[in-house]
């Protein structure tokens, strides 16, 4: 991986990650929302973070760590399931719950994006986001991506079923029982360079 990559947003900075920064981001805040449990960043020991950074930069997945402007790691973008022939990648993206709302995902993301369509020559970006994560839809919009596609996936959060715990029954609708298993919405965004000319 090319570690000489920096790229400049307004409020942000985005270079290659390295297995330093993952030490990094075990001194994130945790999410105070239950919702949101299985987003905090893991504590792992040193044998751990180069198993985590090794599996999220083998083969030509990339890691990305995102920067503010004084210099304090407040999230990564990964690119996965990376397709040379079709021109196009899957974004991930996990920020420092205590760094949100503060412009900085959406800033990154559209840094990103400059250097993945106009310096690669990639086509198109997908990602994945929660139904019930409206923040992030509402972000991700912000910065071009359409929702084209919706499905079911298994809901891996062991502290909340918002099926039966009316603290989160506002969001219900985008759960279901399936089988002994409980399932959330997900939507499939993308963005393509035919939609940023």
């Amino acid at each position: 991986m090319d570690d000489k990559i920096v790229l400049w947003g307004n409020k942000v900075s985005v270079r290659s990650m390295r297995k330093e920064d993952v030490e990094k981001m075990l001194h994130w805040s945790l999410h105070d929302d239950l919702l949101f449990y299985d987003y905090n960043f893991p504590y792992m020991d040193i044998e751990e973070r180069q198993q985590w950074f090794e599996l999220k930069t083998k083969g030509l997945k990339r890691c990305f760590s995102v920067f503010d402007m004084q210099g304090q790691m407040v999230g990564y973008m990964s690119l996965r399931n990376v397709s040379r022939l079709f021109k196009r990648a899957e974004l991930g993206i996990v920020f420092d719950p205590g760094e949100l709302s503060k412009g900085y995902g959406s800033d990154a993301v559209t840094t990103l994006l400059k250097w993945y369509f106009k310096e690669l020559g990639y086509r198109k970006m997908i990602l994945t986001v929660a139904a019930y994560n409206e923040r992030a839809i509402k972000s991700y919009k912000k910065v071009g991506f359409q929702k084209y596609a919706q499905q079911f996936g298994e809901f891996m959060n062991p502290k909340v079923n918002p099926l039966v715990d009316e603290d989160f029954k506002h969001i219900k609708k985008y759960f279901r029982k399936k089988g002994n298993k409980l399932e959330v919405l997900y939507y499939k965004m993308q963005i393509s360079t035919l939609s940023t000319e």
